[in-house]
């Protein structure tokens, strides 16, 4: 109560100080009291609209991040899914699977001559074994290697082509000489 009366006593001198001034005073304390009021305003409109455009700036940003991360989402499932059909195929593969024999029906098939054929280990894997075949072409038709490659990668047997190498022949420009590595994978025992 006593804040409210020191406060109306305060509003009381100012009033007595207000009267006492002259009209052209009294205009230029009521402009510098406006203007101080406007100023006020200004400030507050500028730091709200400020406010609202770096929540928008937040907002399109979040947006954007969620985007991506659903995008990371549904390729990180596609991945997945690749990644256990792989195991599925490698827990498939038959124990007694021999890759340079299956190599050497399907060099027979699209009659290619195989320089040579030199099996050698993998990588070591925990969670597979790797089991590789170096071949070497000399003298193959484009055609005839790309199919041959095709029924590599295309095989019911897991087989991939890990390494390629292709040169023209300098005999005959038509003719390639080829280098590859075949690699097919089995479970660890």
């Amino acid at each position: 109560m006593n804040k409210w009366r020191e406060l109306l006593g305060q509003l009381e001198v100012l009033k007595t100080y207000y009267a006492r001034l002259t009209e052209r005073e009294r205009y230029i304390v009521l402009g510098a009291g406006a203007g101080v009021i406007f100023f006020i305003l200004i400030s507050i409109y500028s730091l709200l609209l400020a406010a609202t455009s770096s929540m928008g700036n937040n907002i399109e940003q979040a947006r954007k991040d969620l985007r991506e991360l659903s995008e990371q989402k549904i390729l990180y499932m596609k991945i997945e899914r690749q990644i256990q059909e792989l195991e599925q195929t490698i827990r498939r593969t038959d124990p007694t699977f021999q890759l340079a024999t299956e190599l050497e029906k399907l060099a027979r098939k699209h009659n290619v001559n195989m320089d040579s054929l030199k099996e050698m280990p993998g990588p070591p894997n925990e969670l597979y074994q790797e089991n590789q075949v170096a071949i070497t072409l000399r003298q193959v038709t484009l055609k005839t290697l790309t199919n041959f490659l095709f029924d590599i990668e295309n095989s019911r047997q897991l087989m991939r082509i890990t390494k390629l190498q292709v040169k023209p022949n300098f005999q005959d420009p038509s003719q390639l000489n080829v280098n590859f590595v075949v690699s097919t994978f089995q479970p660890t025992s």
